[in-house]
């Protein structure tokens, strides 16, 4: 086995295997961010190959914690973990995260926390890469829930009565609209400026600034996707797609104004990009996290599934090595 630390920026190894498998939070366009806007991030990305055949990646990064110098992956992106070739076995699960631990302990590692997006983003869902985790002494972390839609059995008709007669209702004086051109930091000063003043309102703010999301956005102009809700002109409602697999979308952001409450702009906009996904053949729709910690968002939880959207886990494992 062997096992290549990556500078991503320009290694066409870890680029073909993106090719073939793409995950957005991999790939040096986005991952950059971090880097331009001086995050001082100590990368390492690995690479595991055998016989000149790459079997598996991981985004990673460099951190002191608690547990002394930690390998987490990983930091600067929502979550991390191996991607796999689609024809490993569990035993190849099992070997390369036996050499991965030795590769830890010869940086001199002393802990590993990896943070896997839901199993059900695989295209043929599974749990094997999780039981080796087990296997290979990783234990639970801690488990986030978020809110996945199956685009393919997401109908419109299917939605209960009351949430259909708001969205038709919302249809009369709700304009959506998708924001391509021109993007700037004065050109997304109003839609950025909407989602500080709703995350304020939560006591949390957005995990990114607005000259970064100007930056992510240019960056990767095909797969992040800015949605616009205006009533009468006037902005009321905002919706950031990633598009973090080529058939999974991630929503990043959602915020509508508080003045517009009455108009379930919030509904409305939720409801026309995961339309605009399904119509453009995306497998699932991910909604997010609706938990902060070890509490459940019980209000935020049922909203989500009112679209059809049931709760899986996001897992943290953590591995100890001395």
């Amino acid at each position: 086995m062997e096992i290549i630390r990556a500078n991503i920026s320009n290694n066409s190894e870890w680029q073909d295997f993106l090719n073939s498998d793409y995950n957005m939070f991999y790939d040096n366009r986005f991952l950059s961010y971090n880097d331009a806007f001086g995050k001082n991030i100590i990368w390492h990305h690995l690479i595991f190959k055998e016989k000149n055949k790459t079997l598996a990646i991981i985004n990673g990064c460099e951190e002191i914690t608690e547990n002394g110098k930690t390998y987490i992956s990983c930091d600067g992106v929502s979550f991390g973990g191996f991607i796999w070739h689609d024809r490993v076995r569990i035993s190849d699960y099992v070997n390369i995260l036996r050499e991965f631990k030795v590769y830890l302990m010869s940086k001199d590692f002393s802990c590993c926390i990896i943070r896997n997006p839901p199993y059900l983003y695989l295209q043929n869902p599974n749990e094997e890469y999780e039981y080796a985790l087990i296997l290979e002494g990783f234990n639970v972390l801690k488990n986030s829930i978020t809110n996945i839609i199956e685009l393919n059995s997401f109908e419109f008709d299917k939605l209960t009565n009351p949430k259909k007669r708001a969205i038709q209702q919302s249809s009369q004086k709700i304009e959506i609209n998708i924001i391509n051109d021109n993007i700037t930091n004065d050109t997304l000063f109003d839609y950025y400026n909407l989602l500080l003043k709703n995350r304020e309102l939560k006591n949390v703010k957005p995990t990114h600034s607005l000259e970064e999301l100007v930056y992510l956005k240019n960056n990767l102009s095909e797969k992040i996707i800015l949605f616009e809700a205006r009533i009468d002109s006037v902005l009321a409602g905002i919706c950031t797609l990633f598009l973090v697999k080529n058939d999974v979308v991630l929503n990043f952001y959602l915020a509508a104004d508080e003045e517009h409450k009455k108009d379930r702009v919030s509904d409305f906009i939720l409801f026309k990009s995961i339309e605009w996904s399904k119509n453009n053949n995306f497998r699932l729709y991910d909604i997010g996290t609706s938990n902060v910690g070890d509490t459940l968002l019980y209000g935020l939880f049922e909203f989500k599934k009112k679209f059809m959207a049931d709760g899986f886990l996001r897992k943290s494992y953590i591995l100890k090595l001395n």
